[in-house]
């Protein structure tokens, strides 16, 4: 039998989760980040579980950076180098919080349990779902044994490479292709980990202390396909002197794009930079067809696909430097 740890750490970043409405009649009209997560935890914590709660940020996460994203990885690597901590919470809004997941399962390898999670509502609204979002996270933490990066919202536990928001307004706004319900992933953390790990994602060997070490991050842009779409805005950045060192493009379908815009990408990636290929449909992975000029990405969305190219970027820089060794 794993041996259960005595403590529990939940991180704040701020969000909704955290939010306070000066009406709460009007909730929807709310600061994001007011609340310490302190106060949010406060009476949630299970019966002879110690928690430790520490703010990293108290933002909006519309305004998430590399920055905060250093701190709060910073923060993690501090605590999950101790002993007695079982597994990690963070707090986050909702926008950015696929992006900030699959940043961490890119970066943490380690052998315990990081859970991120949010909330649609403001901490004083009616019915907000925070709490409930949030005890489920702690629980899911405190289990013995390790489920690696996952979110857990609206009580279901979700794999980074295949979380997204669909849904702006709904209490159930997040997806994935294979959610699993929070009472049988607290059940057997093992078998949800392994579940998780046959999903489709883009790994970076990048070090932790190298991303904490960065100064300097790679321009990296991102364009959607669309009709009556020219790639001039591609052809125009590729032309100035700070030109994006890559591109995500969400193409339409199976990642398809317009002639002008492939053309003005195809000029991009002849001068140098990285090109990755998407899909602006929510499921799915563009599958490679012959002939095709520019690379897919496996089934990361847009958004996710931005983080990953990135870090992939800095490995190899690292590389370069003789500091790290990206994947092949």
């Amino acid at each position: 039998m794993t041996e259960n740890k005595s403590r529990v750490v939940v991180l704040g970043t701020g969000g909704t989760i955290a939010g306070w409405a000066p009406d709460p009649k009007q909730a929807h009209q709310y600061r994001a980040g007011e609340v310490a997560v302190g106060d949010l935890v406060k009476a949630l914590a299970p019966q002879g579980l110690h928690i430790e709660t520490e703010d990293v940020a108290r933002i909006d996460s519309k305004n998430m950076n590399w920055t905060v994203w250093q701190q709060l990885v910073a923060r993690l690597t501090y605590w999950l180098a101790h002993d007695d901590v079982q597994g990690v919470v963070v707090t986050h809004g909702t926008d950015t919080l696929e992006e900030t997941a699959i940043l961490l399962h890119s970066l943490l390898k380690g052998d315990k349990t990081v859970v991120i999670t949010g909330a649609m509502r403001a901490a004083n609204a009616p019915d907000c779902d925070g709490p409930v979002n949030l005890q489920d996270a702690i629980r899911l933490a405190a289990t013995p044994g390790r489920a690696g990066v996952v979110a857990v919202f609206a009580g279901h536990v979700h794999a980074p490479a295949s979380l997204t928001k669909l849904d702006c307004q709904s209490l159930r706004a997040f997806a994935s292709s294979d959610p699993v319900p929070i009472e049988p992933a607290i059940e057997n953390l093992t078998a949800l980990r392994e579940r998780f790990s046959g999903q489709p994602d883009h790994p970076v060997d990048m070090d932790v202390s190298a991303f904490l070490q960065v100064t300097a991050w790679p321009r990296v842009e991102l364009v959607h396909n669309h009709a009556a779409q020219d790639g001039w805005l591609v052809r125009t950045l590729i032309a100035s002197p700070d030109a994006p060192e890559a591109w995500v493009v969400a193409g339409t379908g199976n990642g398809t794009l317009s002639q002008g815009l492939e053309d003005a990408l195809i000029q991009a990636q002849e001068k140098g930079a990285w090109v990755w290929r998407t899909s602006r449909c929510p499921w799915g992975s563009v599958q490679a067809q012959r002939g095709d000029r520019l690379s897919q990405v496996c089934a990361l969305n847009p958004c996710k696909a931005r983080v990953v190219v990135t870090l992939a970027l800095l490995a190899l820089a690292l590389k370069q430097q003789g500091l790290a060794r990206p994947l092949p």
